[in-house]
């Protein structure tokens, strides 16, 4: 198998539930992370998947990104029409955990 960068950086570093490392890499980047309309939790949400793929890339190891992976399904998708007639699939775990609406498979009626 292989990961997807937002499973690690926005599910398990950033999670409430599990690492919840967001406010205190907001803080570290000198973001206001006591108004939330300054957006902090978006730049230090993006900031934390650059670094996850970064690492991965640096050391050689595989890891894609949630935009190349939507891409990647749609072809998958569009594949499964052509030959089998359908695509069974389920919106929940296609929609990566952010930047959800820039990808091609958050309009994909499934």
């Amino acid at each position: 198998g292989w990961y997807m960068g937002t499973e690690i950086g926005a599910r398990d570093f950033c999670d409430p539930q599990r690492y919840n490392i967001l406010e205190k890499v907001g803080r570290c980047m000198g973001l206001d992370t006591h108004k939330l309309s300054s957006l902090w939790k978006d730049e230090a949400l993006v900031a934390v998947n650059v670094a996850v793929i970064h690492s991965f890339q640096k050391n050689k190891v595989t890891i894609t990104d949630h935009h190349t992976a939507t891409e990647s399904f749609m072809k998958y998708m569009e594949t499964e029409l052509r030959l089998r007639g359908g695509c069974p699939a389920d919106w929940v775990w296609l929609v990566p955990p952010m930047s959800g609406s820039l990808t091609p498979v958050f309009h994909q009626e499934m």
